[in-house]
């Protein structure tokens, strides 16, 4: 089968496609052929091998795809209502999703909705597990909070705001470009321009004052200003931050707010099951429809790595398989 294989850690250049055996499901293994990939930036990181974790080389990148599950291993518990044959998603792999055919545990693989196809099932995993971590176990949002979500437009942003439009939240979001904007606000959401010099005090004029939860997509920039919105008890759910930022503590002891982390492979298989469960309603109410920003090949899977941590973009970026 073909696969993307990375033998020494780098820049997208060390992303290669190859043959290679075809892998065979062991007890505690399920076997997905592969229709499509989803690409994050954590795969970016993964593959320089810089980020505090780096994969055993030879490394397939790849937590998220969609397919149908090919073979299941002996003595291997299999998901209900999944069964060989089954249209799957896949939120984690064991042996990496820029492949035709790829190795799950049994907690990794999730029946597909049938009202999503091949590219947005590819699209759910590693995007909706975070936005759903991030909002209910993390953040603990509730019907009549309001929302904002700073940095809308990508994969993790867009998911935070269709899961929420299901929980009467009142949201908005951040986008620096244009047709991140009006992605964003097809999901129910205003949106700011956070390239404005006045978006925090947009934002505060239209929530009128203060936000009960922000989502935080880049909190090295971010993090300072969103404790200037926080409300009385607020929540700051750090998605993702690419450095070190200054900030005033006093703001949280006056709101009795607080910043949490998110790390979506903390799940655990329950509350995996969970944020599966709350995708699979929005999906059936349409309000879950992951968008595709860009779509690559597995010979295209360097471009694609290059094009998602340059930004911005509006959506999610995937790797069409066969």
């Amino acid at each position: 089968m073909k696969a993307v294989v990375v033998d020494k850690y780098g820049g997208p250049e060390v992303l290669r496609v190859k043959d290679v055996e075809k892998p065979y499901p062991k007890k505690g293994e399920l076997l997905v052929k592969l229709y499509a990939a989803g690409v994050n930036p954590v795969d970016t990181y993964l593959r320089n091998g810089t980020q505090g974790y780096a994969p055993k080389l030879p490394w397939t990148p790849g937590l998220d795809g969609a397919g149908v599950l090919e073979a299941i291993g002996a003595e291997t518990p299999v998901p209900e209502g999944i069964q060989v044959g089954s249209r799957v998603y896949t939120a984690g792999s064991l042996s990496g999703t820029y492949a035709e055919y790829c190795l799950c545990g049994p907690d990794q693989v999730f029946l597909l909705p049938e009202e999503l196809d091949w590219r947005e099932g590819a699209s759910l995993g590693i995007p909706y597990f975070t936005a759903a971590r991030a909002l209910f176990t993390k953040g603990n949002v509730s019907a009549g909070e309001s929302l904002l979500v700073h940095g809308a437009s990508g994969g993790v942003g867009l998911a935070a705001l269709q899961l929420a439009a299901d929980i009467n939240v009142r949201a908005a979001g951040t986008a620096s470009s244009d047709s991140g904007r009006k992605l964003v606000e097809t999901c129910g959401a205003a949106c700011f321009n956070h390239h404005d010099a006045m978006h925090i005090a947009q934002i505060q004029d239209y929530f009128g004052g203060a936000v009960n939860i922000i989502i935080e997509m880049l909190a090295d920039v971010n993090l300072a200003d969103d404790l200037t919105l926080l409300s009385s008890g607020g929540r700051v759910v750090v998605v993702g931050s690419r450095g070190k930022i200054d900030i005033e503590p006093r703001f949280l002891m006056t709101t009795e707010s607080m910043v949490v982390g998110v790390r979506v492979l903390q799940a655990t298989k329950e509350e995996k099951k969970q944020y599966a469960r709350r995708i699979a309603a929005g999906a059936k109410t349409g309000k879950v429809k992951p968008p595709v920003a860009k779509e690559y090949s597995l010979e295209q899977a360097g471009e694609a790595h290059r094009q998602i941590i340059k930004g911005p973009h509006a959506g999610n970026f995937l790797i069409s398989i066969g």
